[in-house]
């Protein structure tokens, strides 16, 4: 028996799993096509925010994934899916966001006002996601809001993601700055939190528990929150995670591949 065949849906990781910067890892592809050519759903739940779904679509399309937006959960939708469903009705009401165009436009659909300069500096929410040109000037309105009583929210706590130069500083590393200085902790929504697997899950909540997988790089963000979600957790070694930091780690994974092609090798004992 392959381990593939234990599954009836996977929920897939992207950096570290799929993809590395702009290039697949290997077989990811083929080995999705057969996933879904053999009536398997695949989901992609991701934590980096600085697309949307649309856009995280069209970057696995030019990858060869043939993907579309109703496919591809982020942390970015799913913390405007947690402000809409915890605060109600925020139309009108004011958001300094630290992050990209993507994440603007994705808290822009809930209702929230995105504001910049002077004005961000009393809004209503505070909302941090990493992006590549992150300034001072982010961090202290950042901070003057959250000390004048925004609402603190971040989309991750991810410190690094991989890239081909190594790992590098990702929201978690600017999400750390801001805490700091403004002596308050955000609300987090993507994994390891259950609230990101809610969002994915919503539509297989039906399905057998056992027969639902989460595919990740990280022990303590994909591993760990797929084993509070109550769901088979399998590591993936493309990414950030090497065999001795599984040894080193109370985070064990159920199942340990090196790439998405393992998932046609033989169920181990079987």
């Amino acid at each position: 028996m392959k381990l593939a065949d234990l599954f009836d849906c996977l929920l897939l990781d992207l950096d570290g799993v799929v993809y590395i910067g702009g290039s697949p890892t290997p077989g990811a592809g083929e080995t999705i096509k057969r996933l879904r050519d053999e009536g398997k759903t695949v989901v992609f739940v991701t934590n980096d925010p600085k697309r949307t779904a649309a856009g995280y679509s069209e970057k696995l399309r030019e990858l060869g994934v043939e993907t579309a937006p109703e496919d591809v959960i982020t942390s970015g939708m799913t913390l405007a899916y947690h402000i809409k469903s915890t605060h109600g009705d925020v139309n009108g009401l004011k958001a300094y966001v630290v992050g990209s165009r993507s994440l603007k436009e994705e808290i822009g659909l809930t209702g929230l006002v995105v504001v910049d300069g002077d004005e961000a500096k009393h809004a209503d929410f505070v909302i941090v996601g990493g992006h590549p040109d992150f300034h001072y000037e982010e961090m202290k309105i950042a901070t003057l809001a959250i000390r004048n009583g925004a609402h603190f929210f971040a989309t991750n706590r991810d410190p690094f993601y991989p890239s081909t130069e190594g790992l590098i500083p990702a929201t978690g590393a600017i999400l750390a700055c801001i805490e700091v200085a403004s002596g308050k902790t955000a609300v987090t929504v993507g994994k390891p939190e259950s609230i990101m697997f809610e969002v994915a899950l919503a539509e297989h909540l039906h399905r057998d528990r056992k027969r639902l997988a989460m595919i990740g790089d990280r022990l303590d963000t994909d591993i760990t929150g797929g084993k509070k979600a109550g769901i088979v957790t399998i590591l993936t070694l493309t990414g950030s995670t090497k065999k001795e930091d599984i040894a080193a780690s109370d985070v064990k994974p159920d199942y340990v591949i090196n790439d998405l092609r393992d998932l046609y090798a033989d169920v181990p004992g079987s």
